[in-house]
């Protein structure tokens, strides 16, 4: 777990004592599979609350928001509460996109984006994707079962839980990783960071069997019916030099962000395309 808790942008109505309700600038915040909670998140998420008031002049303490580790619980939040802000992982925002009027601001660079998922195994028996056809696989990224077939898995399996014999979800990496390692499951589902993450010298017998496409970067969204015009285009431009700026510079670091890019829309189209197919 990263020092950001959940590793993403958790805004949380525990920074102001109480219920948040959302208004045309408050924030929802979705990120799911990285364990960790609100409250171990929340001095630097009030850093950068904080932060973005100065920097756009917006009075102290205005603004709110939620934060959610279930894509459900979130698209229930947005549709009810009507936020105009959020940071959301990019199975939310394909999903969404059109029903909430969804501008990309910004996309975040950060070491804990997916980049690609990876099936990773024991041993030299399984070789490919169809290898694993009727097998355990466990993962902390399972949320999105309609993102998982058309866009990660590309659309080439079918619908994974039919396709495997089985999928355990996990509330977090090493869960999956142990099993497999136990022989508990034949496979885990993990990110380039948590590949990465795995000691060789714990797990000499753990590889990729299978990867998937790189995946599009966790997204800054405006919802379109409900963020103001003026606000959306100054917080695009406050983010966008955020990371450079001497006072924006730690907090992105603190919230592991290395800096936020112009969208990455020719990533997002690729896979509302697919998603939408």
């Amino acid at each position: 777990m990263t020092r950001f808790g959940v590793g993403r942008l958790v805004l949380s109505s525990v920074l102001l004592g109480g219920t948040a309700f959302a208004g045309p600038r408050d924030f929802v915040v979705e990120h799911a599979g990285a364990g960790g909670s609100s409250q171990q998140a929340a001095p630097y998420i009030a850093k950068f609350l904080r932060h973005a008031e100065t920097a756009l002049g917006w009075p102290a303490n205005s603004l709110n928001g939620e934060f959610f580790p279930e894509p459900a619980e979130a698209a229930k939040y947005i549709g009810e509460k009507k936020p105009g802000f959020g940071m959301v992982d990019a199975d939310v925002l394909i999903a969404l996109k059109n029903r909430e009027s969804l501008t990309v601001l910004a996309s975040a660079d950060s070491k804990n984006n997916l980049g690609k998922l990876h099936l990773v195994v024991k041993g030299p028996a399984v070789k490919s994707l169809e290898d694993l056809k009727g097998k355990t696989v466990i993962s902390n990224h399972l949320q999105s079962p309609k993102y998982l077939m058309k866009v990660v898995f590309d659309g080439k399996i079918g619908e994974p839980d039919k396709y495997f014999g089985k999928m355990v979800e996990a509330p977090g990496m090493l869960k999956g990783v142990k099993a497999v390692d136990r022989g508990e499951a034949d496979a885990v589902l993990l990110s380039d960071a948590e590949v990465a993450s795995i000691s060789k010298a714990t797990y000499p017998d753990l590889r990729v069997a299978w990867s998937s496409a790189e995946l599009p970067p966790m997204a800054v969204v405006a919802f379109g019916k409900n963020a103001q015009a003026k606000d959306v285009e100054a917080f695009k431009k406050m983010l966008l030099g955020m990371c450079s700026d001497a006072k924006g510079a730690e907090v992105c670091k603190d919230l592991d962000i290395t800096k936020f890019t112009p969208p990455a829309d020719a990533a997002y189209q690729a896979a509302q395309k697919k998603f939408d197919k």
